[in-house]
């Protein structure tokens, strides 16, 4: 009897296994499957990663200009992070995961630049020719041609120390010189800095003669990267000295466009009654990576004055900015 009973126990156990195995009848409650692992390299849907990131500064909700390796551009809110990835929420894309190697930038927005949909185009480091208060960030830089003549390079070594070189494109015309331009910049808060730097130049003339001078200015700046308005004083240096009568300039760039910003330079070379002034103002086009400056030349005078067109400028900046 005990052997029958464990016989019949163990079928019942096998045909409840077999039963399990059956597809349910229609109308049946359904046990829900374990979603499939994707393949790699698929596209990732909309549902954001858990965030777990442990010594980075990313700040999660904050707007980004991201920029990846492959050219691609975009503004977003960045709303999950790994160790190996960003998650953004953009209007016009969606969710965009991009992993952090194939980053090239990613720069902060202020919300200035977020609400009118502006692009990160550098940290506002120059007027025309007259540098600002701010400084390039530590990795980016930017080349530029001035005029057909000229060209020069700046180079942020950190956040409040950049280096610059500027050289004629064709030596042999006109009066071969290099000169040297490195700038301390020193942030007293988001909107305010202050600045140091110096612009010494090496010449040779075409009788083979030598010489050396510049000018050391300090500076002061308000505003952001987009508007901003600066001060500043410069004295001569040269081989007998610094100048005793400095050269004050006041200037300022206004972005009134995604694209496009006012920009102004004026110089005073005394501050008496009888003295004039002179400058730059134009309009400068401005990209991500590219821009270009036209500015006109005017001055006056007791005697005289006037305006012409005398200044013309492309640049392209570079480097690899991983966070602002």
């Amino acid at each position: 009897m005990a052997m029958r009973f464990l016989l019949l126990l163990g079928g019942l156990l096998v045909a409840g296994s077999a039963w399990a195995q059956q597809p349910a009848l229609p109308g049946a409650p359904q046990v829900p499957a374990s979603p499939p692992t994707p393949a790699p390299g698929s596209v990732k849907t909309a549902e954001l990663p858990v965030t777990s990131v442990t010594g980075r500064h990313e700040v999660i909700g904050q707007i980004y200009s991201v920029e990846t390796a492959g050219g691609t551009l975009f503004n977003g809110t960045l709303r999950a992070a790994t160790e190996e990835e960003l998650t953004f929420e953009t209007k016009e894309l969606g969710v965009v995961t991009v992993q952090r190697a194939n980053l090239r930038q990613l720069s902060s927005l202020t919300p200035e630049q977020a609400r009118r949909g502006f692009d990160y185009v550098g940290n506002g480091t120059r007027m025309f020719i007259a540098p600002t208060a701010r400084n390039l960030h530590r990795g980016e830089g930017e080349i530029k041609v001035i005029d057909i003549f000229l060209t020069g390079i700046d180079y942020g070594i950190t956040d409040n120390v950049s280096v610059g070189l500027l050289v004629p494109i064709i030596p042999v015309v006109g009066i071969p010189f290099v000169a040297v331009t490195p700038k301390v910049s020193v942030p007293l808060s988001d909107k305010f800095h202050v600045g140091a730097g110096v612009l010494y130049g090496f010449a040779t003339g075409i009788d083979g003669g030598s010489g050396s001078g510049g000018v050391g200015y300090g500076l002061a700046t308000y505003g952001s990267a987009d508007t901003n308005l600066t001060f500043g004083l410069g004295y001569g240096i040269g081989s007998d000295g610094i100048g005793g009568s400095p050269v004050g300039v006041i200037g300022a760039n206004v972005r009134v466009s995604r694209l496009f910003s006012l920009v102004n330079e004026t110089y005073l070379a005394s501050f008496d009654s009888n003295s004039g002034f002179g400058g730059l103002a134009g309009v400068r086009y401005a990209s991500p990576r590219f821009s270009g400056s036209l500015g006109m030349l005017y001055f006056t005078s007791r005697n005289n004055g006037g305006i012409y067109p005398a200044y013309l400028d492309v640049a392209y900046r570079f480097g690899k900015v991983k966070l602002r």
